[in-house]
């Protein structure tokens, strides 16, 4: 399926939008010549590069798509009010932090990222930050980097802030460094005729800052004969890859609500991910790509404020926020190990209040001097000291530490910042530290200093600037990446973002990203044709978790209506023919005799065209019957548990026959004659006519797809004027996913194995195994290695109910023992893949469940005849 090029996709329905917008309303499988995951300084650029090539070295053009988690927004849009933009722009609307709590991230999560909501200050990539980064193994010279930087610095209009235009807040830093004789300067930021509004962190309701949307997003999208699609409010979840080849990305669209309304599948020759620090590793870390080396590093540029109160107003929400910058203690004054700048900021109000570590009136008192503050901020050079992890929720945790070293740059640079506001003319300071709020005179500020180094965790701090995690470089022990951002041991998946830095920049890093992702597009261009143009990764094949007229077990009811209305019948009606030489003849009653036996149970896997299954694509083909499925929307739980079906059919003599066999109901098996008819509004269907008395009320209606795949609608009444009950599917080749409980049985005793510790290591999530639908995810199974070496499992089931169990490797599976008398046990199909049951002790007593759902089974132990109760799972690795 390829879409309509230069045009994206969202779940918001707003008509008016700048660029061409459809609406996603199905799951999507596209092809594409990239998949790019992130649309912000790293990914946009990627994205417009490789899409639309370059004639002067005369470079292919690409299919591309992006995928961004965000939504798109116009400068309409941003309306400039905290309460609407921030939950729009921001990522986890600004509550984002540290697991400690101790510092919150500000990240944006919108098309064009981050870049969206900074406030535009732009720095070259620090000479000393080069030379130290080659020092590590980065293999990137300076002509390199000062060619990448130039054309970013031109596409993105940077230039310098005149003084003309600098508001009181950052007059008085400038007035600050000139009394200290401290090197400082005007910013370069990406603007064109800035209107000072001074909400740069809401967005740009007037699209003068020269984020990604409106530069290389747009340039990507609007030139002749474009092939990018950008997919918003998509989630990317999944990277797949079979050895060194990555494939594709399965991903997810979810809606304001955090709802997930749809999927979607990207198959292409090259992945990008260039989501961030954070979500780039968290990505990286739930595909097990890098292990022991992703989410190490992480750096995040801490920075805490201090205010200076004067006696006249100084405005300072009014104009450019960030204008000026103090030079003189960091990397851009050869400052080489650590250091830190001291740069003017302001916040609009919303945000300045959360940011005062003060309660009720105090609170109040300060807030009524909101336009006598000048502010600015600290941000140290820090070391590389947090990690990102995974919760058992799959959630990226952020783990990170001050260093010493760190600590005393923060407390220094706070000793520098306050002499220089009492120098200009302050009459107090509020500092970010609980214990030291408020400085009246230069002699509280050594005060504030020893508070900060004896207690750093009292002190607020802020990042706009996650680095980290990824680390470039070439020694493959160490790096994720290699120079040129391509994941080791990998041929076509790269990493380019801010994650790859080696350490912290230093300096405000957006420009630094922006040109590490031109060159790194620059060489993919350049050897595309040799290594990626001929790579065959299933393009046009692979489906993944989406519903489509191939696998419509995935579909919606509205989607099965809207595929049944709109297909035709193709095949003759003998297609509908099962394998297997299986007792055909019926009672009085109309119950095939013999039929449930011969199918159930099955102690040995069947062979030939009659049942297989594919350790590697996890496809089961299943030619004892067609299965049926449920839409996954079917809202009669009674129905979708309980009410499971199959379809066999066969020749007796000339005539074919059909039996429809409710998994739950052991002794209804319901004959019937299936006859090609021809109704109106429907065209061309296979009539499934009931012949016993019990059932002459009902019919069925089918469409054959192909030889695999049926779509069909129940109705009640005589044809075609009954009433319709129920739209469903059939196949007799379908995923693991959807395993019956025989196919579970099989699966469990001739395609799996007992696992090694080092297979299970990592984060599984479970679901039951139900003969009649696809059941949601229930358990999330976490294992580890305790102290001593020992393998042990954390679970969670059902959202609710937590705890540790004992896990016991024998020769024959993993079992797994809690405070229960019941016990799991588990075996392993393929990497991320493993089947097990939930199992109560055996019982002397036959067991016999005549109604049940179809996730709860009984096992039998021949010859003794003892029995037990199971719940049969699936595990895949997440």
């Amino acid at each position: 399926m390829l879409l309509e090029g230069g045009t994206i996709y969202g779940l918001e329905n707003i008509e008016k939008r700048k660029e061409r917008y459809s609406l996603v309303d199905h799951d999507i499988v596209v092809d594409a010549d990239v998949c790019i995951i992130g649309s912000g300084a790293a990914g946009a650029i990627m994205g417009e590069k490789l899409a639309n090539g370059s004639s002067s070295e005369n470079y292919t053009k690409k299919s591309v798509v992006i995928l961004e988690k965000g939504g798109y927004y116009d400068a309409e849009d941003m309306n400039q009010r905290e309460a609407d933009m921030m939950p729009l722009l921001w990522k986890n609307c600004g509550a984002n932090f540290t697991d400690n709590l101790r510092i919150v991230i500000a990240q944006g999560q919108c098309l064009g990222g981050s870049t969206v909501i900074n406030d535009a200050v732009c720095f070259k990539t620090p000479q000393l930050v080069r030379e130290q980064w080659r020092k590590m193994g980065v293999n990137i010279s300076d002509q390199q980097w000062n060619e990448a930087l130039e054309e970013v610095w031109n596409r993105i209009h940077a230039s310098r802030v005149k003084e003309e235009d600098l508001n009181l807040n950052n007059r008085m830093l400038k007035k600050a460094c000139a009394l200290k004789q401290y090197k400082s300067s005007e910013n370069d930021r990406n603007c064109k005729d800035c209107m000072k509004c001074g909400f740069c962190h809401l967005g740009c309701h007037y699209e003068t800052k020269q984020d990604m949307r409106i530069t290389y997003i747009h340039e990507m999208l609007n030139k002749p004969n474009s092939k990018a699609q950008v997919y918003c409010n998509c989630a990317a979840e999944r990277i797949t890859y079979s050895n060194d080849i990555v494939d594709g990305v399965e991903g997810t669209f979810v809606d304001s609500s955090g709802s997930k309304k749809f999927s979607i599948r990207v198959n292409a020759k090259v992945v990008v991910i260039s989501a961030g620090a954070i979500a780039s590793s968290q990505l990286l870390l739930k595909n097990r790509i890098g292990e022991g080396k992703t989410g190490k590093g992480l750096s995040l540029h801490p920075a805490p404020f201090l205010l200076g109160r004067f006696k006249d107003k100084i405005n300072a929400y009014d104009g450019i926020p960030m204008a000026y910058t103090c030079h003189e203690f960091g990397i851009t004054n050869g400052v080489s190990d650590g250091g830190f700048l001291i740069e003017s900021i302001f916040l609009p109000i919303f945000q300045f209040s959360l940011g005062l570590p003060t309660f009720l009136e105090y609170h109040q008192k300060f807030m009524e001097d909101f336009t006598h503050y000048t502010m600015a901020g600290v941000m140290i050079r820090d070391e590389s000291n947090g990690t990102v992890t995974l919760t058992e929720n799959g959630n990226p945790k952020v783990h990170y530490k001050l260093s010493q070293k760190d600590v005393k740059n923060l407390a220094n640079g706070l000793k520098v910042l306050a002499e220089m506001w009492f120098d200009v003319g302050a009459e107090q300071l509020v500092s970010g530290h609980r214990d030291v709020t408020v400085l009246n005179s230069k002699e509280d500020i050594e005060t504030l200093v020893h508070a900060v180094e004896r207690n750093p965790d009292a002190l607020q701090v802020a990042s706009a600037h996650p680095q980290g995690g990824n680390r470039m470089g070439e020694d493959v022990q160490k790096c994720v990446v290699d120079s040129k951002c391509k994941v080791h041991d990998f041929k076509n998946l790269y990493v380019c973002d801010a994650s790859v830095f080696p350490t912290s920049l230093g300096v405000n890093p957006q420009v630094t990203v922006m040109a590490l992702s031109t060159m790194t597009a620059n060489g993919i261009n350049e050897i595309w044709d040799k290594h990626y143009a001929g790579i065959n990764t299933g393009v046009g094949e692979q489906l993944g978790e989406t519903c489509s007229i191939q696998q419509p077990m995935y579909c919606s009811r509205e989607r099965l209506e809207t595929m049944f209305n709109s297909t035709k019948n193709e095949l003759p009606v003998e297609t509908l023919i099962n394998a297997g030489d299986y007792a055909t003849s019926t009672s009085d009653s109309g119950v095939v005799e013999g039929i449930g036996k011969t199918i159930s149970p099955m102690p040995i896997p069947p062979k030939g065209d009659e049942w297989s299954f594919n350790k590697n694509t996890l496809q089961i083909h299943n030619n004892r019957y067609w299965k049926g499925f449920f839409p996954t929307d079917q809202d009669l739980t009674l129905i979708r548990y309980f009410g499971g079906f199959w379809k066999r059919f066969y020749k007796e003599g000339q005539v074919l026959k059909g039996i429809t066999h409710p998994f739950d109901a052991p002794m209804v098996y319901a004959p019937n004659l299936p006859q090609l008819r021809n109704y109106p509004g429907f065209g061309e269907v296979v009539l499934l006519k009931y012949t016993s008395p019990e059932f002459t009320l009902f019919y069925d209606l089918l469409k054959i797809i192909d030889k695999d795949i049926i779509l069909g609608k129940a109705f009640f009444g005589f044809p075609p004027f009954g009433n319709q009950i129920l739209t469903f599917s059939m196949a007799r080749k379908y995923h693991a996913d959807f395993m019956t409980e025989e196919d579970h049985e099989i699966i469990y005793d001739h395609y799996a194995r007992a696992p090694k510790v080092t297979e299970v290591i990592g984060r599984w999530t479970g679901k039951l195994v139900s003969d009649s639908a696809l059941t949601p995810t229930v358990q999330i199974f976490t294992y580890t290695k305790d102290n001593i070496g020992k393998l042990q499992m954390q679970y969670v089931f059902g959202g609710l109910l937590r705890g540790i169990s004992r896990v016991s490797l024998t020769p024959d599976q993993m079992n797994m023992y809690d405070f229960t008398n019941w016990h799991d046990e588990v075996k392993i199909v393929s990497d991320n893949f493993m089947v097990g049951k939930w199992c109560s002790p055996w019982l002397d007593v036959p067991l016999n469940l005549n109604f049940a759902p179809s996730f709860l089974g009984v096992e039998t132990e021949k010859p003794e005849g003892k029995s037990r109760l199971c719940l049969r799972f699936v595990l895949k690795r997440n």
